[in-house]
Parts: C-alpha cells; structure tokens; sequence
C-alpha cells in the first residue's frame, strides 16, 4: 500500500477509540441482534461499523474471550434455547426455529452442537 493510499483511508474513514467500538459493537450486535441476521459474519459486521475485520476480533476477544465467529454463535445458541422454550413456537419445525435464531440451515446448527460437546468433553477430561 501507497503512502498516499494510506494517508487517504486513514483521513477519509472515521476511527473509533477503542470504547467507542465497543458501544457501537454492543449496540449493533446485541441491542439490534445482528446475530440473528442468517448472512451475518465478520466481513459484513465490519463494514456495517466502519473498522476492519481484525480490530472487530480484537472487540471480541479482549471484551468477551472469543473470536466474532464463537460469539456470533454463542449468540444464536442462547437465543434458540430461548426459542424453543417459547411456547408461540409450538407449532413450528425445529427447523424454523434454527432459522429463526440465525443459524443458515440445520448443518451449520449440528455442526455447532458438536463443537460445544466436543469442547464439553475435552473440558471434562481435564
């Protein structure tokens, strides 16, 4: 990248400090529940807040000891347990249910259960 290139990013996109990402963060993610969004990801939340996909694992990793990716997950986890405990649906598919809390289609849900029990049990050995 250019002197010039650089210059030009670095006066022509506001920078947040550090406490001011992590408000806007909160606000976007948790408050406007940008997890249920089923295309969210890092590439995208990072252009919604104006700061590059790094400074955003940054945000989650000194502020919730996990990567985007763990918590964007972790997120639509807790949101489908409250779902699915949710008596208005009752009548739904559990496969409308997962979509509902964000997860793209049952795979990419089992894949993630897995995960966690995997992480449960290597937990437990130790």
């Amino acid at each position: 990248m250019s002197f010039y290139n650089f210059f030009k990013n670095f006066f022509s996109k506001p920078h947040l400090s550090s406490n001011d990402s992590k408000s806007v963060f909160d606000h976007y993610f948790f408050d406007s529940k940008y997890y249920l969004h089923p295309n969210a990801s890092i590439e995208n939340f990072s252009i919604l807040l104006n700061i590059s996909p790094d400074q955003l694992n940054h945000i989650s990793k000194v502020y919730y000891n996990c990567l985007f990716e763990k918590l964007l997950n972790q997120q639509r986890y807790v949101y489908f347990l409250d779902e699915l405990n949710n008596p208005i649906n009752a009548n739904l598919s559990m496969e409308s249910v997962i979509k509902l809390c964000g997860f793209q289609n049952e795979e990419k849900f089992v894949k993630y259960l897995n995960e966690i029990m995997y992480m449960n049990k290597v937990l437990n050995k130790y």
